[in-house]
């Protein structure tokens, strides 16, 4: 009657059988010993007055409560999607370009370890796995770039001919900026710059290592992302560690950008700056 008439006040489903009534019991006696005196009760309760007092003074179980149908549905579904996982293998894991990327030694996720639930994405032609960050965009059917022979145009030769502007826009540069230091866009290059200590060697492996940039177009641009960041105002006055930020983070990442906006993959991306033929 108890359980009914608070169902009926929450406005809540019924979500409990015939069969959870010994348990039910159990708990509203525990929730009555624990909230009234057992001097005046002893008697009523005399089978679970020591056990009252053994859980009062931490020495019991505690009391035990039903999760709801709702909560043991979310459950189910992180074992699955957990399963799901081990079963796959992200393709960027292997190039070190995984924004999840596991140790080598330990196997255990080095980046972004407190994420539980990600999403995937199957590339339609290789049918391989990327998460759906180291896709970067999220599609039906998805295509990894895997059979991409068209030859796309090269960033370079758009600056050159038309400058910064030509290809890169203040406030393109001031959102991912924002996304980057808020979370929304996860990138491998965000946490290791945070968590510096995580692994040198793939902090050093995420590094621009081919860009065919002429040193003054490189200051232009780099110019370009402190000014429409603001963060050249915070060098001035003498933090230095964001000239790393500039460098290690927001560039590669900028380049990535403005090769998805192309229609290329996050992943695609990766590959092509590491070579290097689209700078």
């Amino acid at each position: 009657m108890l359980m009914s008439a608070m169902y009926i006040v929450l406005d809540s489903q019924f979500d409990y059988s015939v069969h959870d009534m010994p348990v039910l019991r159990r708990w509203w006696c525990l929730l009555l010993l624990e909230n009234h005196s057992l001097n005046s009760c002893g008697k009523i309760f005399a089978h679970w007055t020591e056990e009252c007092k053994q859980l009062i003074a931490g020495k019991h179980t505690p009391v035990f409560r039903l999760k709801r149908k709702a909560e043991q549905q979310d459950i189910e579904e992180t074992m699955t999607q957990t399963a799901s996982d081990v079963r796959r293998m992200c393709m960027a894991e292997s190039m070190q370009f995984c924004v999840y990327q596991t140790s080598d030694n330990t196997g255990e996720r080095l980046l972004y370890p407190e994420v539980k639930l990600i999403k995937w994405v199957q590339c339609k032609t290789c049918r391989g796995w990327l998460h759906l960050d180291c896709a970067g965009m999220e599609m039906e059917p998805f295509d990894c770039g895997c059979e991409d022979s068209i030859e796309h145009p090269r960033i370079k030769d758009a600056v050159d001919s038309g400058g910064i502007h030509a290809v890169f826009s203040k406030t393109q540069i001031k959102t991912l900026h924002d996304d980057l230091l808020s979370g929304k866009l996860r990138s491998n290059r965000m946490f290791l710059w945070r968590n510096p200590a995580t692994s040198l060697r793939l902090k050093q492996h995420l590094k621009i290592k081919t860009l065919s940039w002429s040193e003054q177009r490189m200051y232009e641009l780099l110019r370009f992302i402190e000014e429409a960041t603001n963060i050249a105002k915070k060098i001035k006055t003498g933090n230095i560690h964001l000239l790393d930020f500039v460098l290690d983070v927001m560039l590669p990442e900028l380049l990535i950008k403005a090769l998805k906006e192309h229609g290329i993959s996050r992943f695609r991306a990766e590959l092509m700056m590491a070579c290097g033929n689209v700078f």
